[in-house]
């Protein structure tokens, strides 16, 4: 299997080259094109173990319910994706690069051996406006994340800090520590700047964010997205 990401660093799509029986994994409603030899089959949850547990537990990582797999009949044949954020796309190779988590919402496809798991995130990723829960990706696949604007990519050494507003992230190394901290020493500061909270993330791995963040949807959708 070959793929390319094009139309970067906007309006990004990624097209696979397929071989038969060659199969990847994605969000519904995410095809923009294929060929007459791909089969398309819905799935409740994702990962090594769908069903409806696992349905539930994309659900609560702010992801949907079902996904959709593209398994070629015949050699040759093309998928081509495309996010419904005007952003980039992310590949992250696990084989090489380990663990990871996503962000809420930024989950767009995966390759190969992949776990894909919701794990619980604390009120810190309430505060942080990234839910209760994280997906964590792990295995010897391929997993593509979507964004909103372009991608920066940032390497962290051993005990490196860095500071992210908690709208922009997109994934993380499972090596990184993370935590949700007030933008300044004042309180008065934090809130005053428009900053208030921002998310702490220490070395070593792989941290990933968006330029832009995604508009928001009031009080209403906030509070929504922040228990699920």
């Amino acid at each position: 299997m070959e793929f390319s990401v094009q139309h970067q660093p906007v309006f990004s799509t990624v097209e696979f080259n397929l071989d038969a029986e060659e199969s990847i994994v994605a969000q519904p409603n995410s095809m923009l094109t294929m060929t007459a030899g791909i089969q398309i089959k819905a799935t409740v949850g994702r990962g090594n173990k769908p069903g409806w547990m696992s349905g539930f537990s994309s659900l609560l990582g702010g992801e949907s319910f079902f996904t959709a797999s593209f398994s070629a009949k015949s050699d040759g044949q093309t998928v081509t994706l495309a996010p419904d954020s005007y952003g980039d796309i992310v590949v992250i190779d696990l084989k090489d690069a380990g663990g990871f988590y996503l962000t809420r919402g930024s989950y767009l496809a995966n390759t190969g051996d992949c776990e894909l798991k919701t794990k619980y995130g604390g009120l810190k990723g309430v505060m942080s406006k990234k839910g209760l829960f994280l997906l964590h990706a792990a295995g010897d696949g391929t997993v593509f994340c979507q964004s909103y604007g372009a991608v920066v990519d940032v390497t962290l050494d051993e005990g490196e800090v860095f500071f992210v507003d908690n709208r922009f992230v997109v994934a993380f190394s499972d090596t990184i520590q993370y935590q949700l901290v007030k933008a300044t020493d004042s309180v008065k500061d934090s809130l005053m700047s428009g900053e208030g909270l921002v998310n702490r993330y220490t070395g070593p791995g792989r941290l990933i964010y968006q330029t832009r963040s995604k508009p928001g949807s009031g009080m209403l959708g906030y509070l929504v997205d922040a228990v699920t």
